[in-house]
Formats: C-alpha cells, structure tokens, sequence
C-alpha cells in the first residue's frame, strides 16, 4: 500500500503527463487510481494550480469528485475564514464580520464554488468552518459552531470511516494536523487567544468569538507524514499534474496523535520567534527532549529571557514583539 503507483498502461511520464487541459473524466480516472470509490465520505484539501489546466475549473474538480463518491458519498472541504489577535480586534476591519451564509471562505477557488453549490452545508464555526455536500454532510457539518471544538469535522470524519485526499500540498495534511494536535493534547497548552465578530444567525445580533484552541505551529507537522506512509497509511498518486497522497482519516489521525503525544518535540518547527513552539517547549519542559537542538535552544538563560518576552507578546504588548525581532537578527 505504501509503494508508489504503477503507472497505467499508455500513462505518459510525469513532464509529458498532461499537455493539455485535463478534463472531468480524467480527474475521475485520477480519483479512481488513487483509491477514491464510491461511497466514499472524503475530506479534499487541493491546489487546483498544481493540478494543471481543468477544463471547466472549479466546478468541473468539484463534479469530478461528487461522481466518484456517487449519491451514497460525501465530500468534505475546509472553508476557512480570517481571524485577528485579540489585541488587535479592536483595530481590525470594522466592516468584516462573519456570517456562515454568505463570507467568502480564504482556503481557495474550488471550496468556495462548493461553497456556493445549493446542496452544500457549510458549518457556523466562526473561523474554522467546514462545507459538506452529500449523505453525511449534515453528519460533518451540522452542529460545528462557535460551542465546537474548531477541528472536530474530522474526527467526525474518522468516525465514519472517511479518507483524507490532499492534493499537491506536499505531504501538508491541513486540518486534520490540527486535530492531531487537539488529541495528543497540545492545542490547549499555549493559550493564543484570537477573536472575530460574527453574526449570530439565531438573534441577528453581532458577537464577538473568542478562542484560545483555534492556533498552533503546524509548520513541521509534515515531517511525520513518511511515518504514516512507513505503516501503510498513505496511499501516493496523481490527481492531474500533482502528488497527492490518500489516507484513511480514523487510522491517520490516530496515528499522528500518538506520535505527538509521545514525544511533542515532534511538532516543534525551528523559528526562534515562533511563539507557539517557544511556549509549547517551554511549558512542557521539553528542551532536555529536543533531538540536535539550534544554538538558541541550548541557552537556558536566553531561553528563559524568550520566555518572558513570549509571555509579554501573547498579551500582545508591541514592544515584546519588537523584542523578539530584535533577537532573531541575532540568532
């Protein structure tokens, strides 16, 4: 399960693979290659760029998909939205205000013309919405609002045995990562508190949502991905023109959550102004864990000055953040 796949008979070789624009019924035969079938319930995350020229763009990658899974399926995109440091929401954009009905989401051109699809359901969290079209969308999507730990589509996903399909994001599982993070039991640790207005759809009031479980450092999460690949976990392909990478979501996110919560240096990137990491290595006292450390990291006193200054900076005083970027040119 693990090796790559065979190429088709007559496939051409990667630089020659598409010529041309690539056609609904050609993402279909991808779709099917890689292990998408009917029936399927399907998280997508894509770069439609990657994919090369679609005839028919968004809509027709869209079409593609829904065919594949058929009537019985379902197919799950992020459809994210912005958010602001809590010490910044008063200075932010007065005018922008979150409404699940109709804010554009900023995760790209195919999940906002799912988005704009009739049948599609798309969820009332107020930063990290989902949209869902097909038999279990309301399973998916339905109840995930601002009382809802902002991830939880996913492991709503495993639970019905869903698939994960990533195409060209190179290894970056988005999301699901999070999630991963939330059961390994980091998400909790660093307290970045981030807010948004929304409009309450149930009393047409505007509110304002506040979050400390919404950020967190995924930037080397993909560093796990040949772990799961080396379990038999990933299945490699071509949707178009891009790698892309198929994986059962309940066995994945287990996964990666288990090697989290076995060792968190895991999730650890290696940008000394990264406020998240510092404080996550810092409050679980991981420095002692970290596998070749950087020179930073080696410096107890600096690392006890950072955390200060971290401190000071989640709070959201500019002359800590100042502090830290001063420090960086340095290290």
């Amino acid at each position: 399960m693990t090796d790559k796949l065979r190429p088709r008979s007559g496939e051409l070789s990667d630089p020659e693979r598409s010529p041309g624009s690539i056609s609904k019924g050609q993402l279909l035969e991808d779709l099917r290659h890689i292990g998408v079938c009917e029936g399927d319930h399907i998280a997508v995350a894509l770069s439609l760029r990657r994919v090369g020229t679609v005839q028919g763009r968004a809509e027709a990658f869209i079409d593609a998909l829904l065919e594949a899974v058929g009537s019985g399926g379902t197919i799950m995109m992020n459809s994210h939205t912005p958010f602001f440091p809590v010490s910044q929401i008063e200075s932010s954009d007065p005018k922008y205000i979150f409404d699940y009905r109709s804010t554009p989401t900023w995760t790209g051109v195919v999940p906002e013309a799912l988005r704009n699809r009739r049948a599609a359901l798309r969820s009332r969290h107020p930063i990290c919405s989902v949209v869902a079209m097909g038999a279990k969308a309301d399973h998916l999507a339905g109840g995930h609002d601002e009382d809802s730990p902002p991830y939880s589509p996913y492991s709503r996903l495993a639970e019905i045995g869903g698939k994960l399909l990533y195409v060209g994001l190179d290894d970056r599982m988005v999301a699901m990562r999070h999630e991963a993070q939330n059961l390994a039991g980091l998400m909790d640790v660093v307290p970045l508190e981030v807010a948004i207005r929304y409009l309450n759809p149930e009393d047409g009031r505007i509110e304002l949502f506040r979050a400390t479980n919404v950020f967190s450092c995924v930037n080397n999460l993909s560093t796990l991905v040949p772990a799961l690949r080396g379990m038999g976990l990933i299945v490699d392909g071509k949707i178009g023109a891009a790698d892309s990478i198929l994986a059962p979501a309940k066995a994945a996110l287990l996964a990666m959550a288990e090697i989290l919560r076995g060792d968190p240096t895991k999730t650890l990137c290696r940008d000394f102004s990264c406020v998240w990491c510092r404080e996550l290595e810092r409050r679980m006292d991981l420095r002692e864990r970290i596998e070749d450390p950087e020179i930073f990291q080696k410096s107890r006193a600096l690392m006890a000055i950072l955390g200060i200054i971290n401190q000071r900076r989640m709070r959201g005083s500019w002359a800590a953040i100042k502090g830290v970027g001063l420090l960086k040119k340095i290290f």
